[in-house]
């Protein structure tokens, strides 16, 4: 009982949690067996390979920006056939028969024979018939104030895939423990429930005697049979929450939906064990100061926003790269021809350097810049919610664990109290001493008190889960 006492006040944190870190040999079996089903869910969870997924795919957009730093090399073949198109007329027979003739006549007045004939005019086809061009092509850009504003922001958008992932291993841990609390609870209220049924049937069965032996009136065993089905339908509707409860635990881990689990009994002795995962605080309003500066040190969600904010001040600034010049070296070195002959005329080489400005875009890049600059307003926002939000949700956790550090002690002096009343008047019963219904009283109050016992253990279970996960996790020893 005094070991209860103090529950909440093991609980602080300052270090970011591990979270598959090795369980102790002499730890509690309920910690042993959540520490599993968290490694598993951690190897095995559908979910966390989605997210895990979607960082593979902000690492590979981060490689193919960091690849527009470096030049590229392209090979381009080309085979044409033409038939028709513009034609080069050259009036070459115009221009030289006139000459021909004037050498030919002064030749033939000498006696000599006339050398010259006339020709006709020439003509070219502007496209040739058969043509083929291979050019092995570098291009590297000089300067483009975009590619390192876009380097950087996938960099962030990377960080920000990977604090995501973080934050979805932090949550899904602390899901899977309080899903596992949840199904222990439902199983030891079901044994409560089967127990507190004999206790009913045979409460009943003694009744139907007595009434039987004329010794009391039919509403009393008419109360017990009610109390038997009430009972009996709590008990149905615990088995329904423990199957839900062990479908959803091995969903977590991605295992058979109805594959057992080990069970674990939480006993008394193990509570301070269990919350001494972590330190214990001095006062409880320091201790929440403590842990508002350690959630916001530690919570990768925050790291998440903040990359986000960084990689939407990148992309502002690839918006306002259009109002700036790119220049481009390229080389291209290659044939051309009618046939893949590759000839001495064929080969050729040029260099040149490419500039290019952006004159107008119809206002289309002063938008991009206003939106840039939206949306880093908005998640800046979004920023300063989430501290405000994870400042709530500290306090929160610690307020249901100081519930649960004061519920636990009560309970347990309830449940006491109720077993030892229930042993008092069973004993008068049997003696003849108390009524039927005082009897069914002190059942009723011995059932509700075993039940509040359970759910208290495990809500505090669950609590300390919750604390953990506010924080940012813990380290395991």
């Amino acid at each position: 009982m005094t070991a209860q006492i103090g529950f909440a006040g093991f609980v602080l944190a300052l270090l970011l949690a591990n979270p598959v870190a090795a369980t102790p040999a002499d730890a509690p079996a309920v910690e042993r067996v959540a520490d599993a089903l968290v490694a598993e869910a951690l190897e095995s969870n559908l979910g966390l390979s989605a997210v895990q997924a979607g960082v593979d795919q902000r690492l590979a957009a981060l490689d193919v920006a960091r690849a527009r730093f470096l030049p590229t090399l392209d090979l381009q073949l080309r085979y044409s056939e033409a038939d028709g198109g513009r034609e080069i007329e050259l009036p070459v027979g115009d221009l030289l028969n006139p000459v021909y003739s004037s050498l030919n006549a002064l030749l033939a007045a000498s006696g000599q024979p006339a050398p010259f004939t006339p020709i006709a005019n020439q003509s070219f086809s502007f496209l040739r018939d058969r043509e083929q061009e291979s050019v092995l092509r570098l291009s590297q850009s000089l300067y483009d104030a975009r590619i390192a504003a876009e380097r950087r922001r996938a960099s962030y958008g990377y960080d920000a895939a990977r604090y995501g992932l973080e934050s979805y291993r932090l949550q899904l841990e602390r899901d899977v423990r309080q899903a596992y609390y949840r199904w222990l609870a439902t199983r030891e209220a079901i044994e409560t429930l089967a127990a507190t049924l004999e206790l009913a049937a045979e409460n009943e069965r003694v009744n139907d005697s007595l009434y039987r032996n004329g010794r009391v009136t039919r509403d009393l065993v008419l109360r017990a049979e009610a109390d038997r089905l009430k009972i009996d339908q709590q008990l149905a509707r615990a088995r329904s929450t423990e199957s839900l409860a062990l479908r959803y635990v091995n969903l977590l881990c991605n295992a058979p939906l109805t594959r057992e689990l080990e069970s674990a009994r939480v006993t008394d002795a193990d509570l301070p064990r269990l919350a001494a995962r972590v330190p214990r605080p001095t006062g409880t309003a320091a201790a929440a100061l403590q842990f508002e500066d350690t959630a916001l040190e530690h919570r990768a969600e925050l790291r998440q926003l903040d990359a986000g904010v960084a990689a939407a001040g990148e992309s502002e600034r690839i918006a306002r790269a259009a109002f700036k010049p790119q220049v481009a070296f390229a080389v291209d070195a290659g044939t051309q021809g009618s046939d893949w002959d590759y000839s001495d005329q064929d080969p050729y080489v040029m260099a040149y350097v490419i500039v290019r400005f952006n004159l107008f875009s119809g206002g289309a890049d002063r938008a991009s810049v206003r939106a840039a600059r939206a949306r880093s307003a908005e998640l800046q926002a979004g920023r300063a919610l989430a501290e405000q939000q994870i400042r709530i949700q500290v306090h929160e956790a610690l307020s249901d664990l100081e519930v649960a550090e004061a519920s636990l002690a009560t309970a347990s002096r309830r449940a006491g109290a109720a077993e030892a009343a229930f042993a008092i008047i069973s004993k008068k019963r049997d003696l003849g001493q108390v009524s039927p219904a005082d009897y069914l009283d002190a059942q009723r109050v011995l059932t509700e008190a075993r039940l509040n016992g359970n759910v208290t253990r495990y809500e505090a279970l669950a609590a300390l889960a919750q604390v953990e996960y506010a924080i940012g996790g813990v380290e395991q020893p």
